[in-house]
């Protein structure tokens, strides 16, 4: 079209004339006949490339082949090899076909009762009973007992066939043993409403071990107990969890493991940091450092960006990075 018209002004057209031939407009036809060249544009925020590097040799450490990405993260933040956010080591990784797709899915029921008791400063000791079954039926249930908000899992006790109330109650007493001092003072019990977390011995002993009622979620609303009920689905498909137990006493030793492993991977809902970490009060501190490495990071890429802009025939600059 450029090619025509040109012709066509050659021979006497006017370029409007030339132009409104073919419907466009004159400065249209300047533009496409002298097109600006295009200048190749990078985000000053782009991790580099020894940063992708590094993210990439870190996945296939050892230690962390099969790890969730949250792994990998926390581990770049320890080690100070790397500093990028949640997302970006995700992004880096999915760019090698080295993760799974993320599968979005919606709460249906946001709201759970509890919620305002932890914003009024209580921990919360929540408990509740699932079963597991040997290769020849016998049933082993187990009874997790963690501490909000940290989510610190403080013991797993089991039963076999049923949960009594009796089984229930030395769960709980055997992990408010384990629980440090400052987290007795404002302590309240939260759980479903099975048949052994209401019967009166369950309520009347724990009332007198934490000096305050047992307090429950609203009737079919499992998201009223969202936390121990995620716990669940973890303590039956975590990625270490057997696939299948032979005897009995093989349920039991997962269940023996299943606090170590818990309380020292990084959880979503603690911003990454473990629950051992939390109970500890190393949160805040954690996660502060690992603002201030971002923060590093961002600086030391935008170095780098401005440096590739005013200098393109030199090579990339390759920035050192260390733990604040």
């Amino acid at each position: 079209m450029v090619i025509v018209i040109s012709e066509a002004v050659t021979q006497g057209f006017t370029q409007k004339r030339a132009c409104r031939i073919f419907d466009i407009a004159p400065r249209k036809f300047r533009r496409w006949a002298n097109p600006k060249p295009i200048r190749p544009r990078t985000a000053w925020n782009k991790t580099l490339e020894h940063e992708r590097n590094a993210i990439e040799a870190a996945a296939w450490m050892p230690e962390l082949i099969g790890k969730p990405v949250s792994h990998i993260f926390v581990h770049g933040h320890d080690s100070g090899k790397f500093f990028a956010s949640l997302s970006t080591v995700y992004h880096v990784l999915k760019a090698k076909n080295m993760v799974e797709p993320r599968k979005h899915w919606h709460r249906t029921t946001p709201y759970v009762s509890a919620h305002a008791l932890l914003d009024e400063g209580f921990s919360l000791l929540c408990y509740d009973g699932t079963e597991f079954r040997t290769d020849t039926g016998i049933i082993v249930w187990a009874i997790p007992v963690m501490i909000l908000p940290q989510r610190y899992l403080l013991h797993v006790g089991h039963a076999i066939n049923g949960v009594s109330a009796g089984d229930l109650t030395q769960s709980v007493k055997e992990s408010y043993a384990l629980l440090p001092e400052h987290l007795t003072t404002k302590l309240v019990a939260h759980s479903d409403r099975g048949s052994a977390m209401k019967a009166s011995s369950t309520k009347q002993v724990i009332k007198e071990l934490l000096g305050a009622p047992v307090h429950f979620g609203r009737p079919h609303t499992p998201d009223d107990q969202a936390w121990i009920e995620s716990f669940i689905r973890t303590l039956k498909h975590h990625r270490d969890a057997p696939r299948s137990f032979k005897l009995v006493d093989d349920i039991i030793q997962w269940l023996n493991r299943v606090p170590d492993i818990y309380n020292n991977d990084p959880h979503s809902s603690l911003s990454y940091v473990t629950p051992l970490q939390a109970l500890s009060g190393q949160k805040e501190v954690i996660l502060a450092q690992r603002k201030q490495n971002l923060a590093m990071a961002r600086l030391l890429r935008y170095t780098a960006w401005q440096t590739s802009r005013h200098s393109p025939l030199t090579e990339p600059l390759e920035v050192a990075m260390q733990p604040a």
